[in-house]
């Protein structure tokens, strides 16, 4: 048995003694020699799966105490309700985005609706070449969970990647099912019903769903074309104390702005004198068309009040369902208590990654999918110019996926959506991307999922209709 097993077998033991109950909560554990000399392995294959359970959170240790099983998060008792009544009464009405999530699926719309990698794209990487599943199958790794944190040697990389004074270990890390599991592992620690949150609007409809889901008070603060305005954030944090500030400073989804760097500094000194985290979802960073973009509030965060998420849907495949998450030790910690909800991360996808990290050229494969959106965004640029003189106004993207479309007034989103769709191209609204209801005369196109033959057919389509 080699000293990698030998570890995984250890420290699932141990899990599973905790888990089980056969370790009681607040239960002390022996000491690491003792366990150490009773299972017949080394002290220090033993430190190691303990050192494990600790950053799951899973036990906890007291100084010149020992380690003990950490006790469970409390969970608040409701009242119980006739849930099929519940549901007849809560039936929401179908909304744009409801239906543009129905027809998403139909090769035979133009997609400029939803932010992911085209199949195009996917099929050009090198990714399929070097990922060979059947190989990576014949491996035992591969069929049983990984640490609740997530593949060492993948969060090795991450660490490697990222590249941050400050982040240097692998415990900073914890890799999630998507930047979504991410984001809502985060607000669960850091909010609860009822609680203020500030989101700059427009904003990410997944996020927006997320805070109003879990019945957060979302606190819009406007944009420009350097991004959130923060000298209007400076108010909200004095007024309203929200419990973070959430942002897409780079390449920003829906309107594909980037916070400048003078606005970059002054975000984390409010962060730091209002004592407020900074939540930062920094999905399109590596997407960039030309110059590389501004350093990340994760690398000039002084004071540690960043938590960051990224996500390798949008650089690599959106199937994969993986991101990750860096903060301070103590918030991982919680990440990972409550992550034991979903067990794990997806080994195989872990590991399909893994196996393209060490044979493929991440950097290379970065290049060409630079290229591509670049070229499908100059393609999609094209054609919006021509339509300038109807009154539509833009600002040319510098990467990520998106056009922020503003509209001339005698045009409405919704009808410009509904013909779109009876034309066969789909499209998202403004509305989709505000915290509540209410005209935007804005549409959102994103052109990283369709070819440029397609992405030509849609906007001759879309021509017409502004035309009209």
């Amino acid at each position: 048995m080699t000293r990698k097993t030998l570890y995984h077998t250890v420290y699932q033991r141990l899990r599973y003694l905790i888990l089980s109950g056969e370790w009681s909560i607040g239960s002390a554990l022996p000491s690491e020699r003792t366990l150490a000399a009773d299972w017949e392995v080394s002290r220090n294959t033993m430190v190691r799966a303990l050192t494990e359970l600790e950053d799951e959170g899973l036990i906890y240790s007291k100084v010149g105490s020992g380690r003990y099983v950490q006790p469970l998060p409390p969970v608040e008792m409701i009242s119980p309700f006739d849930w099929k009544d519940r549901l007849l009464q809560e039936t929401p009405p179908v909304s744009n985005f409801t239906e543009l999530l129905r027809l998403s699926g139909s090769d035979s719309k133009i997609n400029f609706a939803f932010g992911e990698g085209g199949r195009h794209t996917l099929l050009t990487s090198d990714f399929g070449e070097h990922v060979n599943v059947q190989r990576i199958l014949k491996h035992a790794d591969a069929h049983y969970l990984t640490p609740i944190n997530g593949h060492p040697e993948l969060r090795e990389w991450i660490v490697d990647m990222m590249n941050l004074v400050q982040i240097t270990s692998p415990e900073q890390v914890v890799v999630t099912s998507g930047s979504q599991e991410a984001l809502c592992l985060t607000t669960n620690i850091l909010a609860e019903a009822g609680d203020a949150v500030a989101v700059e609007m427009p904003a990410f409809f997944g996020a927006l769903h997320l805070f109003q889901a879990m019945g957060l008070r979302i606190i819009p603060i406007p944009m420009d074309g350097e991004g959130m305005r923060v000298d209007v954030l400076e108010g909200v944090l004095a007024r309203f104390r929200p419990r973070f500030i959430y942002t897409i400073p780079t390449f920003h989804n829906p309107t594909g702005y980037t916070l400048s760097m003078e606005r970059r500094l002054k975000l984390l000194e409010l962060s730091e004198r209002y004592n407020i985290p900074i939540v930062e979802d920094d999905a399109y960073r590596h997407l960039h068309f030309e110059e590389a973009a501004p350093p990340s509030l994760k690398s000039l965060d002084q004071h540690g009040n960043v938590i960051y998420i990224n996500t390798f849907s949008k650089t690599l495949s959106p199937g994969l369902r993986l991101g990750w998450v860096t903060a301070s030790r103590p918030f991982l910690q919680q990440i990972a208590r409550r992550k034991e909800l979903m067990v794990t991360t997806n080994t195989l996808a872990q590991q399909m990654l893994l196996s393209f990290i060490k044979e493929g050229d991440w950097n290379a494969h970065l290049e060409k999918a630079r290229q591509q959106y670049r070229c499908q965004a100059e393609m999609m640029g094209e054609y919006l110019r021509q339509l300038r003189p109807t009154g539509i106004s833009y600002t040319p993207p510098r990467g990520g996926f998106y056009y922020w479309v503003a509209l001339p007034e005698h045009k409405k989103p919704g009808e410009i959506l509904r013909e779109a769709i009876a034309n066969g191209v789909l499209l998202a609204t403004g509305d989709m991307f505000l915290s509540r209801e209410a005209d935007q005369p804005f549409i959102r196109l994103c052109f990283s999922h369709e070819p440029v033959e397609q992405i030509a057919t849609g906007m001759r389509v879309l021509s017409a209709i502004l035309k009209e």
